[in-house]
């Protein structure tokens, strides 16, 4: 019992330490793989270029044909908004794949090189200097090969009950991210209430 809390007390002392670690570190730890810096003025110009047309060229036909996205979370706005985004990149010389599960990172591109970036896709329905937590990273399983790690925000505005209109985007480097970490202890439905934990319960029909 003793050993136990010792393992408790050394990971919460452990979350309290780690305020800032650069992304590509964790990555690299959790993973094995390098994270590369976008270089939009070196190697990297012609994706760079491919990235942002794409971006400009989703907000055009949205906005041309006045496209709202439906949904009653900003992640489900996102999804859906990654999911036309995707087609878009079809239409460039890049290949994009959407990764399946939930997770990071939403999708990889390959470009014309054979380069790998690893793209994570946001809808942002509060302001951009919001202190909300809303980037998450767990493990790295979808992540399969050195590459560049970019994050593409899209800030979405409810015009009317559950209907979002897209406003614009940005497009960040994740190589210059630091990351703060959170300890969490969780339970699942089937760990609360099973013998031994429940008390009582209702008799409801079987």
């Amino acid at each position: 019992m003793a050993r136990i809390h010792e393992v408790i007390k050394s990971g919460i002392t452990l979350s309290k330490e780690f305020k800032s670690i650069p992304f590509p570190d964790l990555i690299e730890a959790s993973s094995k793989y390098k994270v590369l810096k976008f270089q939009s003025l070196g190697q990297d110009n012609e994706l760079f270029l491919q990235l942002t047309k794409s971006a400009n060229n989703f907000i055009h036909f949205a906005n041309r044909t006045k496209q709202r996205f439906q949904g009653d979370r900003p992640n489900d706005v996102g999804k859906r908004i990654e999911e036309v985004f995707v087609q878009e990149l079809k239409k460039t010389e890049l290949t994009p794949l959407l990764l399946p599960k939930s997770g990071y990172p939403d999708m990889k591109i390959t470009d014309q090189r054979g380069n790998i970036t690893y793209l994570e896709s946001k809808a942002v329905s509060k302001g951009w200097d919001s202190t909300f937590r809303t980037f998450y990273y767990s493990n790295s399983s979808k992540i399969m090969s050195d590459g560049r790690h970019l994050l593409i925000a899209w800030k979405i505005e409810e015009e009317k009950d559950k209907y979002w209109k897209v406003e614009g985007w940005k497009l960040c480097d994740l190589f210059q991210l630091k990351i703060k970490t959170k300890l969490e202890f969780n339970a699942s439905n089937r760990d609360l209430y099973q013998t031994g934990v429940i008390l009582a319960e209702s008799n409801e029909p079987k």
